[in-house]
């Protein structure tokens, strides 16, 4: 962001052009025009929602009057409604001799994804799902305009390039192997000689240094989709981290999560979790170690264990606007679940109370709430952001 316009430093991520209000007439074979990415005015927020029934299917009927917006409690005047269809806007070639993906551009894309698998905090089980389920979801899933790109936190520093090639995603999901250079940090849920192996302090030192060095990662790919038009989404594939602690403190990793999930915000990108590990068995095994009398404690402890890490992914798919997939052996389900809710969203725009947002940089964190009067309906957009400065 360049510092030209006062009016562009509080809601950078939050105003997202609607792909419908660019086009005059309908554009021939794949490409669309250019298309605004993110802008922001005081005098108008515009937001990216989707609402489901209860079945999990978009609904795309709803109007202004249909939505109540709330910023820090205080309901707002909605000015404008739409919904973007990304399958509607994508023009439909399938009739047509297919165009060489080269001559795609990312602006023309009709979903931008990327998808980031912390590989150095994996066990070799997750990472044989998470190649099983992505390799399906390349396969089924992944369609005509997609753009997308896979990095793993233990490779290299180099900024990821995105594709449209199916067989390149392919061909990076098939690479996805245990890191030999990654330390995988510790895990209440691994085999233990003895409880006090749950809450060793060294332990959970390295257990916050290596998911901070993943969440960078996962920033890293949100400043690359930053600059391209539209919604966009980063699936985190992760075993989780601690927000808790175990009982430690975390300050380091929920303050490192606050930053990340503003500037996801304000580059308009929604964050997916899909957690590899599927079903988890709490309880002892074989491979443990421990008086069996304590059995009880151990599994009550790896079960909070188990949530604590869990709440971290949550946390920062629901603040963005996305979901968090866990307790489920079928990823590629779960990947299906992610990029069938980028098909479409609705851009909801609302006119601030007067001063209510405040350009100071004061950091002060604005609330955000939107119901539909509709019964039976689910909302999902950022929960808020922070009034600061854009970079």
């Amino acid at each position: 962001m360049r510092h030209s316009s006062l009016l562009a430093l509080v809601l950078a991520a939050f105003v997202a052009a609607s792909p419908r209000a660019q086009q005059s007439a309908a554009v021939p074979g794949p490409s669309r025009p250019d298309q605004p990415i993110f802008r922001l005015s005081v005098s108008l927020v515009q937001l990216d929602v989707v609402v489901t029934d209860r079945h999990g299917r978009h609904v795309t009927t709803l109007g202004p009057d249909d939505f109540v917006v709330y910023q820090d409690g205080r309901p707002q005047q909605v000015t404008a409604v739409s919904y973007v269809d990304a399958a509607e806007d994508w023009v439909d070639t399938s009739n047509l001799p297919p165009l060489p993906i080269e001559s795609l551009r990312p602006r023309d894309a009709r979903r931008t994804m990327a998808i980031v698998v912390d590989d150095q905090r994996m066990s070799l089980d997750s990472l044989a799902h998470a190649r099983y389920g992505l390799g399906k979801f390349a396969q089924r899933e992944f369609r005509a305009g997609d753009l997308a790109v896979l990095v793993t936190t233990s490779g290299s520093g180099r900024a990821p390039v995105l594709t449209f090639s199916p067989l390149v995603l392919k061909a990076a999901i098939a690479r996805l192997g245990y890191s030999l250079w990654g330390v995988r940090g510790a895990s209440a849920l691994d085999p233990i000689t003895d409880v006090r192996a749950l809450s060793d302090g060294f332990e959970g030192f390295q257990e916050r240094t290596f998911a901070v060095s993943s969440l960078e990662r996962v920033n890293a790919v949100i400043d690359v989709l930053k600059e391209l038009p539209g919604r966009k989404s980063v699936t985190l594939v992760s075993e989780g981290f601690s927000v808790f602690g175990f009982g430690m403190d975390n300050q380091l990793i929920r303050d490192y999560l606050r930053r990340l999930v503003d500037h996801a915000n304000r580059a308009g990108v929604v964050v997916y979790a899909l957690d590899p590990r599927g079903l988890v068995v709490t309880g002892i095994s074989a491979a443990d170690s421990v008086n069996p009398t304590r059995s009880g404690e151990v599994a009550m402890m790896r079960s909070a264990a188990l949530r604590d890490s869990q709440d971290g992914l949550k946390y920062l798919a629901g603040e963005t606007g996305g979901f968090a997939v866990v307790d489920s052996n079928d990823l590629a389900g779960g990947m299906r679940r992610i990029v069938t809710d980028q098909n479409g969203y609705y851009l909801v725009g609302y006119q601030p109370d007067v001063g209510s947002v405040r350009t100071d940089g004061s950091g002060r964190y604005m609330k955000l709430k939107i119901k539909v009067k509709p019964k039976g309906l689910r909302v999902r957009t950022r929960s808020g952001f922070y009034a600061n400065a854009s970079e």
